[in-house]
């Protein structure tokens, strides 16, 4: 008598099992589904976003970059010949 019920639940868990794992995949499907055009909108977006990073890059964070490397350049320049010509005023200083 045990071994009859046992077998009949045996069986109606396997049946569980598979009407689970059947309405699992069903659901999983139609959240794809809804989701897909979501992604698709976002997918856009982010190509949208990347074109205008892309194009204020290259039309003004590149000439300021090249105007701050020219300033920064200049600014050493102007240091350099400053220490240069302090340098020359304390020789000729000490030469007299």
């Amino acid at each position: 008598m045990l071994e009859q019920v046992r077998d009949v639940m045996i069986i109606i868990c396997a049946f569980l099992v598979i009407a689970s794992t059947i309405t699992f995949t069903v659901v999983t499907i139609l959240i794809f589904r809804k989701v897909s055009p979501t992604l698709d909108s976002a997918k856009g977006f982010v190509s949208d976003i990347q074109s205008i990073s892309s194009v204020v890059s290259g039309k003004m964070v590149r000439p300021a970059m090249k105007g701050a490397i020219f300033a920064a350049g200049l600014r050493k320049a102007l240091v350099t010949l400053s220490k240069h010509s302090h340098r020359k005023e304390k020789n000729d200083d000490n030469r007299k």
